[in-house]
Parts: C-alpha cells; structure tokens; sequence
C-alpha cells in the first residue's frame, strides 16, 4: 500500500507541475503580447508625428532651419563657420558631418525642411535596426540558447522600446544631428564587439574607430561613445588602443586644423569655445531625476548588468569580462552631467537609452542562460518569459506621451485615462509623462497659416529681415541673418564684437525684425528697441512670434 501510494503522490506532483507550467506559459505570452502591443502602439505614435512634422514648413524646434541653411551653404560651396561679427552676424556651432550628409539631399529635392527631418527620421530607424541586431547577438552570446523568444521577440522589444522613449520620441523626427550622432556612435561600437570577439578583426576594428571619430564630428556629444569605444579596446586589446588613439588623435589634429585654416579661426571659436556655456547643477539633477522616472525599469535592469559584469571582472581579477554596452551605459548615463549647460537639455542621456535597451536583452539573456542548469529549468524560463513581459510593459507605462484627441488616440487616451488630463503643452490635446513639453504634439492648420502670414511680411518689407528663426527668411527667399543662441553664447564669453549689428540696426538696415524668445545680446536687443516698434503678434506652435518694424522718423 505504501508503495502503491508513494507513486499516486509522485504523478499528482507531475499533474501539478504541469498545470503550473501550462499557467505560466499562459500567462507569459497574455504578458509578452500585450507588451508587444503597447510597444507597436508607441511605434505607430511616432510615425504619425514623423507625418505631422514632414508636412510643416517651418520650425518645430527652434535651431532646424538653421541646421538646413548649414547644408545650403554647403550645397553652394559655401563656408559655414563665418565671423560672427561680420554681416550676415551667422554661423554654424556644430561640426560638420550632419550638414554634409543633408547637403546633396538638399541640391536633390530643394531647400525644404522635410529633407532635413527624413534624413533624421532615417537615421533613427538605422539606430533603431541596430539596437535589434545588437540585442539578438547579445542574447545569442549570454543565453546560449537560439530561441525564438530571444532571437525574434526580445530584440524587437530592444528596438520598440528605444522608440518608445520620451527623449527619442520628441527629437527623433527633428532636423536636428543628435540622433545622426547616436547612430554613428553605436554602429562604431557594434564594430568594434565584433571585432573582439573570439577571433579579433583589425578591419571591424578600424571600422569601428572611423565611425567613432565620424559621431565626433558630427557632435561633439559622442564623447561618451569614444570614452566606451577606446575603454573596451584597452581592456581586450591594449596595442590596438594605442595605435587607434595616436592615429585618431592625427586625423582629428588634422581635419580640425585644416577646417580652422580654410575658416580664420572660425571653426573652432564657434564649435568649442562657443558651446563652453554658463551652468547649473540643479537643472542636471531635475533632468537626471525625470530620466530616471521615465526609464526606470530599463535602468534598473542596465545597472544589474553592469554590476554583473563588475563581479565577474572582480572575481576573473581582470577587466576583459566587462562587455561594452556596459561601458557604453556608464559613459552615456555620465553624459547626463552636462544637460546642465545653457543649452542642453534631456536629448544627451539619449545614448544612455539606447544601451539601456540593449543592456535589459543581455540581462534577460545571461538569467535564461543560468536557469539551464536548474532540475526544473523549464518552469523557471516560463517566468522568466512571463518577468520579460511585465517588464517591458511596467516600461511601456512609463513613456506615456499621445495626442489625446482623433479617433484612434482619442481611445487609447480614454482607455488609459490621459484623455481629461491637463495638457503637456497647452493648448494642444496631447499628454506626456515627461511633464511639460515643447515637443511631441501634433500641428494645426493654424500654426501653418501664422507661419505664412510672417513670411508674408517679410517678402513685403524692403531690405534683409533680422529673425530668430532661418524658415521664415528662406521661404520669403531673403538672407538667412544671424544664429541667436551662437551670438548669445559669444557676448556672454565676452567673444563677440557687436558694434557692426548695432550700427546697421540704428540705420534701421533690417526691412523687420522677428522675435520669439529673445534670445540675442542685451545691447543688441536695446538697439531694436530704439529703433524698431512692435506691430504684429502671431501664434504659432504654442509661441507668441512678434514681427517688429522700422519706427518712424
């Protein structure tokens, strides 16, 4: 009877370990799925603002049509570092690459903004492409195992949560080098993982090393992926570093030299010393604060696999172990310290979510890979499969941002109750999690319609227009006169000399004068001042526009 009972006991325990896994399977794919949908859901979001923002012809973000002039200048073969000084008082203030690469776009399809917005908006969609692919071989490396759920479903989960992002959200669609910068950036430290890995590649690696140095010209923000890239290359291969270092220093020495000769001097007042701006430590740790509220889980995820890493450097008494998405989150998480400059802002801890998304797939990889060795390793991975979905959709919850109006968004906002939440940026229906924001809400045929009635004037008054914005002057086929935020950056270095601009404007030279946040020298503003009375006010993209002209007598 004992025995007989003893095997009874035994097959109920297999009865109920299999009911329990056909639970837990269950519920890891109501969880995986629903994941997944949140995810798409986020994707088509950005692709209907991608839309939005094609179709408007003027600036969304304040700097995009100066970014477009960089590269019609370039398409004339024209300098683009000029003396800030001098009439038209304009310069560019980044490096060049991404105002290269938009240049022949530009002579193709003509001087509109859309051109500059696609080309970013392509160039997310790269970054996004290598983040799943970056995702799948870190799984492949950790988990040892090709499964579906961590060759297909997790990397895709990688590169949707990328796009679900805020900060991704918001610039991804933007004539802006940001992104650009990121995708060089992570595409050179890809080459370089390949390049390390069981059998070392000097071509991957010289690969890697060249699209590094070409992030670094195109912002000088790729400093992070430089720091990660080089770090890795010391830590596995000690004489490849050095000969990458001194060969990348001589080529940077010499394409920085070349381009301060061919400008006077131009090319580095305007692209370092000018961005050298004034600081504030509690705008950095407002900005760290809100990253962290709005990409927690991957955060946390990120950091438990660093510190994996760092326990196994400590315990193989060697830095070899540490992979270089781990560095890469470290150096983009350390970025965030400068969103604290005048001038800064969020869009620099964008780096840091990218290898966060990659750094939760290799996470997610070396447990799967660890529960092979478990007597029941197929209940623990069904709860690992079930903890993955959760996850990602714990994160989901967290990006929330929407237009909660229309019949598709409209639902959703309801559904998830945003829809009679207060606007993220009045008076436009559109919620964000972030807070307030001057990015991600969808245009009005109005804001269109401001924006032609200024340009309207413009093309009426006689002379060059003075404007804090480039699209308004380019679409009325006028000069492109000043770059604000350079020429204030260089008064407030005591690296500008304003005595030029302020005689043309007590000539009352300029036909009008466009203002939207004043962002210019104060001596320079009190020349307008004098000189120029405030006749129309215009409402366009949430922001007052005020069109000054000549005072009489």
């Amino acid at each position: 009877m004992a025995h007989s009972f003893s095997i009874e006991t035994g097959a109920e325990s297999n009865v109920r370990r299999a009911r329990l896994g056909a639970a837990l399977h269950a519920l890891a794919a109501a969880s995986l799925a629903l994941a997944l949908v949140a995810l798409l859901f986020y994707f088509v979001t950005y692709l209907v603002y991608a839309r939005s923002l094609f179709a408007f012809p003027f600036d969304y973000d304040q700097g995009e049509g100066f970014e477009l002039y960089d590269a019609i200048r370039l398409a004339r073969g024209e300098n683009i570092y000029l003396d800030n000084a001098q009439y038209p008082f304009y310069a560019s203030n980044y490096p060049p690459v991404y105002r290269l690469m938009l240049a022949p776009l530009v002579a193709l399809f003509g001087p509109h903004i859309w051109v500059g917005r696609a080309l970013t908006f392509v160039t997310s969609l790269v970054l996004g492409g290598l983040i799943v692919l970056t995702a799948r071989r870190l799984w492949v490396a950790e988990a040892h195992t090709p499964t579906p759920l961590g060759t297909i479903l997790l990397p895709a989960f990688a590169g949707l949560a990328f796009f679900a992002a805020n900060y991704v959200y918001h610039i991804g669609p933007l004539a802006r080098a940001h992104l650009p910068m990121v995708m060089f950036a992570f595409a050179g430290l890809l080459c370089l993982d390949v390049a390390l890995a069981a059998q070392p590649s000097a071509r991957w690696a010289a690969l890697g090393v060249a699209l590094l140095v070409t992030a670094g010209f195109t912002k000088l923000q790729a400093v992070d992926a430089l720091a990660a890239g080089f770090g890795y290359l010391l830590f596995r291969q000690p004489r490849w570093c050095l000969r990458a270092l001194l060969i990348s220093a001589f080529v940077t020495a010499a394409i920085v030299l070349a381009l301060n000769v061919a400008t006077q001097g131009q090319f580095w007042l305007n692209v370092v010393l000018a961005n050298v701006n004034e600081y504030d430590i509690a705008v950095t740790w407002q900005t760290y604060g809100q990253w962290i509220r709005l990409q927690a889980i991957l955060i946390v995820c990120s950091v438990l696999y660093v510190g994996w890493d760092a326990a196994r450097a400590l315990r193989a008494r060697s830095l070899q172990p540490i992979t270089i998405w781990s560095l890469y989150f470290v150096t983009g998480s350390a970025m965030g310290l400068l969103t604290g400059k005048w001038g800064a802002g969020p869009t620099y801890l964008i780096a840091a979510i990218a290898a966060s998304c990659v750094c939760t797939v290799g996470l997610l990889g070396r447990l799967w890979g660890a529960l092979a060795q478990s007597s029941r390793a197929a209940l623990w991975r069904s709860a690992l499969a079930l903890l993955t979905g959760a996850l990602f959709l714990a994160q989901s919850a967290l990006n929330v941002h929407l237009p909660t109006s229309g019949r598709l968004f409209g639902a959703v906002a309801r559904l998830i109750g945003v829809a009679d939440a207060p606007s993220s940026y009045p008076p436009y229906p559109y919620y964000d999690s972030a807070g307030f924001t001057q990015l991600g809400h969808l245009l009005d045929p109005a804001d269109a319609a401001a924006g032609w009635a200024i340009v309207e004037i413009i093309r009426a008054v006689d002379g060059p227009v003075w404007s804090e914005e480039a699209m308004f002057t380019l679409l009325a086929g006028k000069d492109v006169v000043t770059n604000p935020t350079q020429l204030l950056n260089l008064w407030k270095a005591g690296l500008l000399d304003t005595s030029q601009m302020i005689a043309m404007i007590e000539q009352r030279a300029f036909g009008a004068v466009i203002f939207r946040a004043l962002f210019y020298p104060d001596d320079v503003k009190e020349a307008i001042f004098r000189n120029y009375y405030w006749a129309h006010r215009f409402t366009m993209n949430g922001f007052e526009y005020w069109v000054l002209l000549r005072a009489e007598g």
